[in-house]
């Protein structure tokens, strides 16, 4: 007999200007960690449209996605990195609207310069250090225009 496990699919963005990146700080409890903007995919939605929701969300941007940059596979998550370009809205801490107020996990919101990555502990670690590399946005997985 076959046996199946659930898996989630997640929708993050890398935004690059100006020798910064945009993260987000999450935590929970003790536990801190500097991720890229996004989350999990709704039911009936493409990966590339939650990107685009999950980003507003959580920054209060408006983007625009270039490519795919970075896939990532752990535990039960499958997660696709969009390369992305601002084209509106403004910097602002978002929220979960699936969380209550007191249970939020965004902490912050913010540019970091790419020189200072090392000090903070971003995940995934490998990405953060490729986005560092001067040509690594040079090679981006096409998105088909029926996911936008």
């Amino acid at each position: 007999m076959l046996k199946f496990r659930a898996s989630f699919l997640v929708a993050r963005v890398v935004i690059v200007e100006k020798g910064k990146v945009l993260l987000v700080k999450h935590q929970e409890g003790e536990e801190v960690a500097w991720v890229f903007p996004g989350g999990r995919v709704e039911e009936n939605e493409s990966v590339a449209v939650a990107a685009i929701r999950e980003c507003k969300e959580e920054t209060g941007y408006d983007i625009k996605l270039n490519g795919v940059c970075y896939i990532q596979e752990y535990d039960i998550y499958y997660v696709t990195y969009f390369y992305s370009s601002i084209i509106g809205g403004k910097l602002t801490l978002g929220s979960d609207p699936e969380l209550p107020k007191e249970k939020q996990v965004l902490k912050e919101v913010k540019w970091v310069d790419l020189k200072d990555l090392k000090n903070y502990q971003v995940y995934p670690q490998k990405l953060a250090e490729l986005i560092q590399q001067k040509d690594f946005f040079n090679c981006l997985i096409p998105i088909p225009e029926t996911f936008l």
